[in-house]
């Protein structure tokens, strides 16, 4: 009965004109709220600085304040910012003091957040729009149940970690490995989901799966400890806010063991992980959400007719200083198509990772080919150094450039077409609403 009535608000929600968030007179306030200050997390919130930028919400001068998190009283904008510092409590509090300063909306930033926002503002007699990004199982975390199954007021972009994919380039590494560890957040679905997963494909394979389950990150040496003692040959570990937080911690204790882990995400390299492989686009995710947080600013998109988005990528990351310390040979196959190679404490990027980056800036061909050659013969993390130009590490002139590009009107129309695919149509939802019931049978 719970589902049917959901079915039928969702279809009631198109019978009713799409809402515009303020009247054309005043300034909307958006508050930008993340679990933590991980890499992945800042990527995807530049991402939406910076489309904030290009469809001119933001000047240059308040986008540049804004990466380093300072609260923007604007011209077109007001942003305030939260970080909760992977702590559950204090998520709750920055949600709540985020709705108390009078935000129009919420724009929230890993799976926690976004189920804090949207279990705190269902109860409000009109709940403030949110929209996610930096999640990576809306449906198993309910947050929602399908792309058009969901709450009326939230939407957003959620990531695929292609698990499948990255085991064959597990096995690739060590083809002979018949038992595993996994360790995973009991409080985070993603994580959850992803032990299951891997799981789930090692028994297909025939390698036994350890898992250990955690709840903080100070429960991590001890739990990786536990499966080192159960003879595990090696850690697979899933994407969740706590095996984030806590990777140094499990790498030390897997090179102490001279054991070697891998990760569904290929950016693990840079924290120790040996051979990563998987999602690691989360600046253009951050881009994907941001689109559609400046169509709700515009008043044409409306979050109970648009459906969840869906985004998956794959790369591969190696770590070979991790790798020489357990004793440990990367295989050639796995060099030679690495996107991202840690040696001698150095970051190497592929051409095509170089290239990747500077097209979601919106590079010119010239200028793209330019500092291709330029980068690729020296030690430099180029994906963060484009993140982090309010540090110096580029000059703030490049990234104007690069993003003054990413108004040109072959871009410009790409975003449009992505707004244009995300309504749901009421067949959408009765499909969905079929497929769920059938399930639950």
């Amino acid at each position: 009965m719970r589902r049917k009535l959901i079915v039928l608000l969702t279809l009631f929600c198109f019978l009713i004109p799409g809402s515009v968030l303020l009247a054309d007179d005043e300034k909307p306030t958006v508050a930008i709220l993340r679990y933590g200050n991980l890499e992945p997390q800042a990527a995807a919130e530049f991402g939406v600085l910076d489309i904030l930028y290009v469809y001119e919400f933001l000047t240059s001068d308040e986008r540049e304040a804004a990466r380093s998190r300072v609260d923007i009283e604007g011209e077109n904008i007001n942003i305030v910012f939260g970080d909760a510092n992977s702590d559950l409590p204090t998520a709750n509090l920055m949600v709540e003091n985020a709705l108390d300063s009078g935000a129009d909306a919420l724009f929230t930033i890993s799976t926690p957040v976004t189920q804090i926002a949207v279990n705190t503002t269902l109860d409000q007699e009109q709940p403030t729009p949110v929209i996610f990004t930096y999640v990576y199982n809306p449906y198993e975390s309910g947050i929602a149940q399908d792309s058009c199954l969901k709450p009326a007021h939230v939407t957003g972009s959620y990531a695929v970690p292609p698990y499948a994919e990255a085991f064959e380039v597990f096995q690739t590494q060590n083809p002979d490995m018949r038992r595993i560890g996994t360790i995973f957040s009991s409080n985070d679905a993603s994580g959850v989901a992803g032990a299951e997963e891997i799981a789930a494909i090692g028994e297909s394979l025939g390698i036994q799966v350890e898992s250990a389950a955690v709840t903080s990150v100070s429960d991590l040496r001890a739990a990786a400890q536990g499966l080192f003692n159960r003879d595990v040959e090696a850690l697979v570990l899933p994407i969740d806010h706590i095996i984030g937080a806590g990777l140094p911690i499990i790498v030390t204790a897997a090179i102490d063991n001279q054991i070697p882990t891998f990760m569904a995400n290929s950016g693990g390299v840079y924290y120790g992980v040996t051979v990563s492989a998987g999602f690691y686009e989360f600046y253009a995710q951050g881009i994907r959400a941001g689109l559609m947080l400046v169509s709700l600013l515009q008043g044409e998109l409306d979050p109970a007719g648009t459906r969840i988005d869906r985004f998956t990528s794959f790369s591969l990351g190696v770590n070979q200083d991790t790798a020489d310390m357990i004793g440990v040979d990367i295989a050639e196959e796995l060099l030679d198509s690495a996107d991202i190679v840690v040696t001698d404490g150095a970051i190497h990027l592929s051409a095509k990772m170089i290239l990747q980056t500077l097209e979601q800036y919106g590079a010119p061909e010239q200028m793209k080919q330019m500092m291709v050659a330029g980068f690729s013969g020296i030690e430099v993390d180029a994906f963060f150094a484009m993140m982090r130009s309010s540090q110096g590490s580029l000059p703030r002139e490049l990234f104007d450039a690069l993003l003054a590009g990413r108004r040109n009107p072959e871009l410009l129309r790409a975003d449009a077409e992505f707004l244009a695919s995300l309504p749901c149509s009421g067949e959408m939802i009765a499909e969905q609403q079929a497929a769920l019931d059938a399930a639950s049978e």
